[in-house]
């Protein structure tokens, strides 16, 4: 394994939160969550790092997503404190790399804090009953989405995520919580935008 060097290190998440929102305000990259006594990782990515991380720091949006799934990396913010962990900045990359560089991470720190050991899928994550039943409620309140294609730039309009997922053979779930989360998804071949 090559040993990497991080374009940051915060060394107490805790500590330096305020320096975590300055320095990655609207840039795109792959980040890594280090608890510093186990030595437990979490690599996630996102289109603005700070506003992600504005998400990491609030106790309320940590506990709402506990019980919504089953992620490691929040149990585990919640339960030892931001300041139990270092945070790097493994790299800024553009947005229509970003699932591909997730995944190279993945792929070389093997992350035991990730559910899901693939960028940009829900391969290996089951929903709760409780969970699915609310996805299928929000089919209701279907949202339109705008799909354009990156290479032609032919651009096509959805009443629906569900209908632009199936269009772009993406996982549903998945589509929702990246357009919920980040307000676009920027794949190798289509980027979707909400209307």
């Amino acid at each position: 394994m090559t040993l990497l060097s991080p374009v940051h290190s915060y060394i107490n998440a805790g500590l330096q939160k305020s320096d975590i929102y300055k320095g990655n305000n609207n840039k795109t990259g792959i980040y890594k969550w280090t608890h510093v006594i186990s030595g437990k990782s979490y690599v996630g990515s996102a289109i603005n790092l700070s506003n992600r991380f504005r998400n990491y720091y609030s106790l309320a949006y940590l506990k709402r997503e506990i019980t919504k799934n089953k992620s490691m990396i929040y149990k585990a913010l919640l339960k030892y404190g931001h300041s139990s962990f270092k945070l790097d900045i493994l790299e800024y990359c553009s947005p229509n790399v970003l699932i591909e560089r997730e995944q190279h991470y993945f792929d070389q720190l093997k992350p035991e804090y990730n559910i899901l050991k693939v960028a940009g899928s829900s391969f290996g994550f089951k929903h709760s009953e409780v969970t699915k039943f609310k996805i299928a409620a929000n089919n209701a309140k279907a949202k339109s989405v705008i799909v354009t294609n990156n290479k032609t730039g032919e651009v096509k309009s959805f009443i629906s995520i569900k209908k632009a997922a199936k269009f772009v053979s993406i996982d549903y779930s998945y589509l929702v919580k990246i357009i919920k989360t980040h307000e676009i998804y920027i794949g190798k071949i289509y980027t979707i935008t909400k209307k």
